[in-house]
């Protein structure tokens, strides 16, 4: 459609230019040269007229617009240009020429488009509460989650680096939450992990340290004996050393593919000294379950009420034989509650959970 305005408008300027040009009369020459520019001039203006047409703010070059003072808007309404500015009388019916330049006419005076407000920023979520609590064990706090209930409490000593309540390694929280079914268990974060508090510097950390840790902690969470200690691996030396300098509030002990016991330095991960040579479990009941670190013959001397199962797994029983651990923890809160020994190996649920009595 502009297209062919556009070249009507062309022809028709065309036409014009012919006529002057073949009615000049003899010795007009200054007359039709300047009827011949004229013409030309003609033809620029259909040219620029046409070409602008419907484009917003475009002036027809036939009526050239005056520049709009500072503050106004140069605007072309109704085919017209004009200049506007807030509080200018405007025709509603053109309401939608004046939105081309930012501009309403709703009440017949014009006033500007509001721009949009940014968004909102999206609010972030607070972290949801710990379940647990945080307790003072003399100037710094750890924490401790409970789950269940009955006696004995069952506390579980995760591996070397392991914030046990808050991240623990896969499997266990599962593990925890079967046993919590008849028994109330806890797993805390040892200090420097988690949300645990690091101790206060130059402190050193020993067997009996981390012992004392754990028995201020039970102690401010009301968290009575006797209590079952779970540890695997590197948690197998807490549960040693509790047992050691807290016998009396000792019950039984599970022990997951832990080290034995020794006189050493550990130097990664959670850097400690051990003097755990002279522990010994007595007549409490004690399964180990053992795997890759060592055959626990030496833990296994320490007993006298005892049950010994080859795990059939790497170091992480946890992970691949969770029903096994599942059973002997659940083995050793009923011997301890019921004051017996332990049942010979083939007549409990151990092997049927995919271990191998020894």
């Amino acid at each position: 459609m502009r297209a062919r305005m556009i070249a009507g408008a062309v022809a028709l300027a065309t036409l014009i230019l012919a006529v002057g040009a073949s009615a000049k009369p003899p010795g007009s020459d200054t007359a039709s040269t300047v009827a011949l520019q004229w013409n030309v001039k003609a033809v620029a203006a259909v040219r620029a007229a046409t070409t602008n047409q419907g484009r917003p703010g475009a002036v027809s070059a036939l009526q050239p617009a005056a520049a709009c003072k500072r503050g106004t808007t140069s605007a072309t309404i109704a085919g017209k240009h004009v200049c506007l500015a807030p509080r200018q009388t405007c025709k509603r019916s053109l309401d939608r020429q004046y939105h081309r330049y930012r501009f309403h006419c709703h009440t017949g005076r014009l006033t500007r488009v509001k721009a949009n407000p940014p968004p909102a920023p999206t609010p972030v979520p607070s972290p949801s509460p710990l379940p647990g609590q945080r307790v003072d064990v003399g100037g710094y706090k750890l924490y401790i989650h409970c789950i269940g209930s009955g006696e004995p409490t069952v506390v579980f000593e995760g591996g070397s680096g392991t914030a046990d309540a808050t991240r623990p390694a896969p499997g266990t929280a599962d593990i925890r939450a079967a046993v919590a079914g008849g028994a109330r268990v806890c797993a805390y974060d040892r200090a420097g992990l988690g949300a645990s508090d690091p101790r206060p510097a130059g402190t050193t950390a020993t067997g009996k340290r981390y012992a004392d840790e754990l028995h201020a902690l039970l102690m401010g969470a009301n968290i009575s004996p006797p209590y079952v200690l779970v540890g695997a691996s590197f948690g197998g030396y807490m549960a040693m050393s509790y047992t050691l300098h807290y016998p009396a509030e000792t019950a039984g002990l599970v022990f997951i593919d832990s080290d034995p016991p020794c006189n050493c330095n550990v130097t990664e991960v959670e850097p400690a000294q051990f003097e755990l040579a002279g522990v010994n479990f007595g007549s409490r009941p004690v399964v180990i379950l053992r795997a890759t670190s060592t055959d626990a013959r030496d833990l296994a001397s320490r007993a006298t009420n005892l049950v010994r199962v080859d795990a059939n797994s790497s170091h992480f029983v946890a992970q691949e034989r969770p029903q096994l651990v599942v059973e002997a923890t659940r083995l050793v809160v009923n011997a301890v509650r019921g004051g017996a020994p332990l049942p010979p190996c083939d007549q409990t649920p151990l092997a049927a959970a995919g271990g191998k009595c020894e």
